[in-house]
């Protein structure tokens, strides 16, 4: 359980202290005061990502050389240092040097507008949720993705060539293949864990039900020969068009595909459940994460509310951003301190 944060020139704020030490915070006010980037904050302390922007440096405060973010809680001390030199990660005072032994120490899941993307979004969106996700509690997977990575950058430069190496183009495939061939089981074990618990979420939640489906670019049972079928299209385009770097999934709502026929209001609703469901897989894989809420109680019924306060209440801390707490189930507010946002900040409750 978190215990303390503190920012340092991050987004609107150059000095933030809050004493937290409870499990459930609730930080209210108007818009753009600066409530979700304390969710953010943490978010990075967790991923080394922003789950806003895909260029870290746009935390730092304008006209700030650095920004940094401590974190303590009742077991570690975490310090992120984000400047033009890069980004710094430590723990205890220690400076952790390769992601893969930081990433998901401190263990959270970010649930938000934001995530809209995953069901609405790019080919792209659902990929940074897999892969994200998937590393916070398997560092062979992250450690795979940056090999796929690596040899995939190869046999692109190869590609490239005027005069493409075909023997070199072949060892690249063989050993990209295998790289894939994890990368892609592993996801596809993730999709599996989603569909089971997503069943009884959207049971719970009274809706339609969600389930997913993973689309590879490859025949899974032949994937050699996949690679070379497609090779002289890889030449011709020169860069290479199957991969895990294509694949993607598709969402179901109730059988249909939920980014093409579902209302906005629908489309919110599925991504909290698939959020929910990821819940339950990270309790399961690492014990229950702390959870970032940022406004998603909003126009919900109270069916639905109550479903997700159940979910809510069994995490081991959560942040809840707001602007009105009349929007909060009593469940959870009355258990809750509340930290009000206005220039000024207010600190009331337990």
């Amino acid at each position: 359980m978190i215990k303390n944060i503190k920012l340092s020139n991050f987004r609107l704020f150059d000095k933030l202290n809050l004493n937290i030490d409870n499990p459930y915070v609730i930080f209210s006010g108007r818009n753009a005061i600066g409530k979700t980037s304390i969710l953010e904050s943490i978010f990075i302390t967790s991923t080394t990502k922003s789950n806003r922007t895909n260029d870290i440096l746009d935390v730092v405060k304008f006209n700030s050389l650095f920004s940094s973010i401590e974190i303590e809680d009742e077991l570690n001390d975490y310090k992120v240092v984000i400047s033009k030199e890069g980004k710094y990660f430590y723990k205890n005072g220690d400076e952790i040097k390769r992601f893969s032994d930081y990433i998901g120490t401190l263990n959270c899941l970010f649930i938000g507008p934001a995530d809209i993307e995953i069901v609405d979004g790019q080919a792209t969106s659902r990929r940074k949720f897999l892969d994200l996700n998937i590393s916070m509690f398997d560092k062979k997977y992250f450690n795979e993705l940056l090999r796929y990575k690596k040899i995939l950058n190869e046999r692109n430069k190869v590609l490239k060539d005027n005069n493409p190496d075909l023997i070199m183009i072949n060892v690249l495939t063989t050993e990209l293949i295998k790289s894939l061939e994890y990368i892609s089981k592993v996801r596809i074990g993730l999709i599996n864990d989603l569909n089971f618990y997503l069943k009884y979420i959207s049971s719970k939640m009274e809706i339609e039900e969600i389930s997913l489906v993973y689309e590879p670019t490859y025949n899974l049972n032949n994937i050699k020969s996949s690679f070379d079928t497609r090779l002289n299209s890889d030449l011709f385009y020169k860069a290479t068009q199957i991969g895990t770097h294509r694949d993607t999934f598709k969402i179901l709502f109730n059988g249909i595909d939920a980014k093409s026929y579902a209302s906005h209001g629908q489309l919110r609703i599925i991504y909290i459940a698939i959020k929910l469901a990821l819940k339950e897989i990270i309790a399961k894989k690492k014990g229950e994460p702390i959870l970032l809420l940022d406004d998603i109680f909003q126009a919900l019924d109270n069916k639905k509310i109550m479903a997700i306060t159940r979910y809510v209440k069994s995490a081991k801390q959560v942040f809840i951003t707001t602007t009105s707490v009349l929007g909060i189930p009593d469940d959870i507010l009355k258990e809750s301190i509340v930290i009000r946002l206005e220039g000024e900040m207010e600190q009331n409750g337990k």
